[in-house]
């Protein structure tokens, strides 16, 4: 039986040092799943979407075109800022892939610092034919209400008022920004306190403000067994020196993986706060979304030169 779920929060190999299995892998696990569409969604960069392409057209699977954007204001560097937000954006429409180039290139170009980042006036020039989720705990929109990523934690009730506040006006803000549409995302991980709060959150401003809910699991690796590996990726990507460094920073009995059907990622968001309904609304606004990401990856023609008779004539083409 299929499922409803599509994952739109995917990280393959070429999220480096932090995800798992190459873009066939990924594709052939949702397809043993039932799931009809991918989203690859790398850390920065969109090195995977070709492979993406083949792979979901030779198996029967609608490819979604995506990024994991780390933000930043625009004076980064003078603030020596060197935390990063996270941003889901996925393609819509041509429009939205082209866009989507530009912000990439730009955060190699204009906002490199430490990684690709992608700055604010890019996301003013470049937001439309592209939908973007609010993004994992560590996204601009989680931080400002709960503080991490340089912003300190509220201490008191009139501070989190203050933050929450901010968060709403930025929410509105990103609604500006991606007139093709903005999702609260809500992560499936009820055993992580942050994702509760903030699912919980998200649920309040869904109803406040008219932004939908979106589920997604923030999957690194195509099967639960395979977060032993991510830990080796993480000791070496990250610096940390042994695999028992990287587990002190990281709670790896939460996998980061793929949820095995509809009513299983149901529950996880039910566990994290969401009320039944609201948690299978989260669910189908991922089908919804796929269906609405329709994007062939531009191909350029083959390029041929002029032969003549000549050419085959080494005294005539130069080399006697």
């Amino acid at each position: 039986m299929g499922m409803r779920y599509v994952s739109l929060h995917t990280h393959s190999t070429y999220s480096y040092m932090d995800g798992l299995g190459l873009p066939e892998e990924h594709v052939l696990r949702v397809k043993e799943l039932g799931m009809t569409s991918l989203a690859l969604t790398e850390h920065g960069n969109v090195s995977s979407h070709v492979k993406l392409e083949i792979a979901a057209q030779k198996n029967g699977i609608k490819p979604i075109f995506g990024l994991e954007a780390y933000t930043a204001p625009h004076d980064m560097r003078e603030t020596q800022n060197q935390r990063k937000w996270h941003l889901t954006l996925l393609a819509a429409t041509p429009l939205g892939y082209t866009n989507l180039m530009q912000l990439v290139t730009e955060s190699w170009d204009e906002g490199f610092y430490r990684w690709p980042t992608v700055l604010s006036p890019s996301l003013r020039r470049h937001g439309r034919g592209i939908i973007a989720l609010s993004g994992c705990a560590d996204s601009h929109l989680a931080c400002t209400l709960l503080g991490g990523k340089g912003i300190p934690e509220p201490t008191n009730a009139q501070e989190r008022r203050e933050y929450r506040q901010r968060a709403e006006a930025l929410l509105r803000t990103y609604q500006r920004l991606f007139p093709e549409g903005y999702f609260l995302e809500c992560q499936r991980f009820p055993a992580l306190e942050r994702s509760c709060i903030l699912n919980k959150q998200y649920a309040v401003w869904s109803e406040q403000f008219g932004i939908p809910l979106v589920a997604t699991s923030d999957v690194h690796y195509p099967r639960p067994e395979q977060n032993e590996l991510q830990k080796i990726l993480h000791a070496a990507g990250r610096n940390t020196g042994t695999v028992a460094a990287a587990e002190a920073e990281w709670e790896y009995s939460i996998l980061l993986t793929y949820p095995e059907s509809d009513r299983e990622i149901q529950d996880d968001l039910v566990g994290t706060g969401l009320t039944p309904k609201l948690a299978w609304e989260a669910v189908e606004n991922t089908a919804r979304i796929a269906e609405r990401c329709n994007v062939t990856l531009p191909k350029m023609d083959r390029i041929r030169y002029p032969v003549s008779e000549d050419d085959f004539d080494p005294v005539k083409a130069g080399f006697a």
